[in-house]
């Protein structure tokens, strides 16, 4: 089964996200600068609470990284409650990065939209019954990996040897997972869905300058997204 990709914004400029076209989107709320737009032509969303962005804000501001990290998600559940319930739609439960599973549990009694419309998140270096309790209260669980981005970074040995624990928690009938920035493993797996910013962070380089000021410009980005979505087969 291929597993739905959620490509992350912003992407900039707007013809851009345009020429990319209706597939899934991922939105921040660290950086929602697309919303409107994606809203408008995506059949798919998943709203990130950016709530990783906000901790290595802070962490690089000084904090130290067990206090890091925003405390008030009141804005956040703002900003989802008029645009979360409808189809295709779903958000990711705040936490904490570096806090432990009691802190981020405590989190999770104050998430307001129920748990067809939230999914927590499990960083995979936490006690693998938290995944199972988080599985049995959420319709779907997001797996987040905690290994260095350069050195360990999704799909690494070290990856692979937890997914195996993984896998057999599940058994033969896997929970709706989705695996954060996790679309090199996407086809790995059976992922729900996963996500990318690699169109965002790379779509620039598929700009046909030829084609500069006309509808063809930005086509080249579809291609690139196409091919990102492939990965996950």
């Amino acid at each position: 089964m291929m597993a739905l990709v959620y490509h992350g914004t912003p992407l900039s400029p707007r013809e851009a996200l345009i020429a990319a076209g209706a597939r899934a989107y991922c939105v921040s709320f660290f950086r929602p600068d697309s919303v409107n737009d994606v809203e408008a032509i995506a059949p798919f969303i998943m709203y990130d609470n950016g709530a990783f962005s906000y901790w290595m804000q802070a962490v690089r501001a000084g904090v130290d990284p067990m206090d890091a990290g925003r405390l008030d998600w009141t804005p956040y559940y703002e900003w989802l409650a008029d645009r979360l319930f409808r189809p295709g739609r779903w958000a990711v439960v705040p936490d904490r990065p570096a806090a432990p599973s009691q802190i981020n549990d405590g989190l999770l009694n104050e998430w307001p939209f129920g748990t067809s419309r939230g999914a927590p998140v499990w960083h995979m270096d936490g006690p693998l019954d938290r995944l199972a309790r988080l599985c049995e209260r959420f319709d779907r669980v997001c797996l987040g990996w905690i290994g260095d981005t350069k050195r360990e970074p999704v799909g690494c040995d070290a990856y692979r040897r937890r997914m195996d624990e993984v896998a057999a928690l599940m058994g033969n009938s896997w929970h709706p997972l989705h695996m954060l920035r996790g679309v090199a493993v996407g086809g790995d797996y059976p992922f729900l869905s996963c996500d990318s910013t690699s169109l965002a962070q790379n779509h620039h380089r598929y700009r046909l300058r030829l084609f500069a000021g006309t509808a063809d410009e930005w086509s080249g980005v579809r291609a690139y997204a196409d091919k990102l979505e492939r990965l996950a087969a």
